[in-house]
């Protein structure tokens, strides 16, 4: 869905390409403990962090990295449209030791994918350390959605979670049918750093995995008000007198000058980085570029969810059921104009409603937050937090929150925006450090 926008947008296949990676992809990604004086990441600004990611020529190096075995989950008798029929099985990717081993699950950003470019590296990088490794998609993603999703609503923490639990202990009693299991920890990034928190609260109740270590790698403190700031990029208050689509289009006319100059051969990840660091994107471009990366994303949830449901939201009522031959461009069109503010007030809190009557606005916003949980993650020794100052998706309530939460449990850099620095060196190896019990 996300490359059936784009292609109207685009003249060419090659260029069709191009921005299918550069926004698909999830941009670019080839008192605090302080950082280490080894701490020298390049990007001063959040927002060129945030889309820069981390030069290839300082991306932690893997020795002998594995290649993740691609494993699916089916649920027999579940209902799947005919249209969204190829995510009728839930796919996650794994890498085993051959010898007994602690698991680490990795739970993936919002709107990503468990072979993601992040979730690779971080799948590569816990096996070579030791680990058993479990690599999830996120529950906002449309597979995970149309596949296994109880509600098919996603974006409420409680209900996602209940999902991830439930895939869990599914995956834990396969893998222990292959491989010696020593322990369990988890580990996310972005919004499946706060579902790895959920999740190890859930657990401490029910006991099922008892998780060693939770590792949280740039986790929002709340999700609304991350997204709301994500939001307001693609506003007038940020493109000022350019609509979205006319910011688009600017991006392509740049983009597309410098690869007709360049001597490409292949549109790979370093092409991609020598792309957005030799184009002249300015403050308010870096911000649209992080807002249209999220708006692909949850556009492809929001039809998914509506498609799952036959709720009428982006596809009229008498347009059901939808097949395989029907043209999908308008119905992404009209789901990639929809905001997640609009997505939450018109949809998502309407349908929690429905289910639990009673919940209101603030009672969502507030369980879809860290707040939620606040007095366990003041009480466990067992969680740990990295991430960056300067995270694009925090203000300072949401440092302060960190701050006096988790204490000399959080690690916070200066620089490296919302999970720029992840591949770099000091954070990766950081991240395995935090780990150790």
């Amino acid at each position: 869905m996300h490359y059936i926008y784009v292609r109207k947008l685009l003249p060419s296949a090659k260029m069709r390409k191009l921005l299918f990676l550069l926004i698909v992809a999830t941009l670019l990604t080839p008192t605090v403990s302080p950082a280490g004086s080894d701490y020298a990441y390049p990007y001063q600004d959040a927002y060129k962090a945030t889309v820069y990611g981390t030069p290839p020529e300082l991306v932690h190096p893997i020795k002998d990295p594995v290649e993740p075995k691609l494993r699916s989950i089916k649920i027999d008798g579940r209902r799947i449209p005919d249209v969204l029929s190829y995510s009728s099985e839930m796919f996650y990717s794994t890498a085993l030791q051959k010898d007994a081993a602690p698991l680490i699950f990795v739970i993936a950003g919002t709107g990503a994918e468990h072979n993601s470019a992040k979730m690779k590296f971080l799948t590569k990088l816990f096996y070579q350390a030791g680990y058993h490794v479990v690599a999830l998609s996120s529950p906002t993603h449309m597979n995970f959605v149309v596949s296994v999703s109880e509600h098919g609503a996603p974006g409420y923490v409680p209900y996602d979670v209940n999902d991830l639990y439930r895939v869990m202990l599914w995956i834990k009693a396969d893998i222990a049918k292959e491989c010696e299991v020593s322990g369990y920890s988890i580990t996310g990034y972005s919004l499946g750093a706060m579902h790895s928190a959920f999740l190890a609260h859930r657990d401490s109740e029910k006991g099922d995995f008892n998780f060693e270590k939770v590792l949280m790698i740039n986790p929002p403190v709340s999700l609304i008000h991350s997204v709301a700031r994500i939001d307001s990029w693609l506003t007038p208050e940020n493109l000022g007198d350019l609509t979205v689509h006319e910011e688009i289009e600017h991006f392509i006319e740049m983009f597309s000058e410098y690869y007709e100059r360049a001597d490409v051969t292949d549109l790979d990840d370093n092409f991609m980085y020598e792309l957005v660091t030799h184009v002249d994107l300015k403050d308010k471009d870096l911000r649209a570029l992080i807002a249209v990366d999220f708006r692909v994303s949850s556009s492809s949830m929001i039809f998914a969810s509506d498609v799952m449901l036959q709720a009428g939201y982006v596809v009229p009522p008498d347009e059901y059921p939808l097949t395989t031959g029907k043209p999908m461009l308008p119905y992404a069109e009209e789901a990639f104009e929809i905001s997640f503010k609009e997505y939450l007030n018109e949809f998502l809190l309407p349908y929690i409603q429905y289910k639990e009557p009673g919940v209101d606005r603030y009672t969502l916003m507030k369980e879809c937050s860290l707040y939620a949980i606040r007095s366990y993650l003041m009480e466990t020794e067992k969680i740990v937090v990295i991430g960056n100052r300067n995270d694009v998706i925090l203000n300072e309530h949401d440092l302060d929150f960190i701050d006096t939460v988790f204490g000399s449990r959080a690690k916070l850099y200066p620089t490296g925006g919302h999970c720029g620095n992840l591949m770099y060196t000091p954070f990766a190896e950081a991240m395995l450090e935090m780990l150790k019990p």
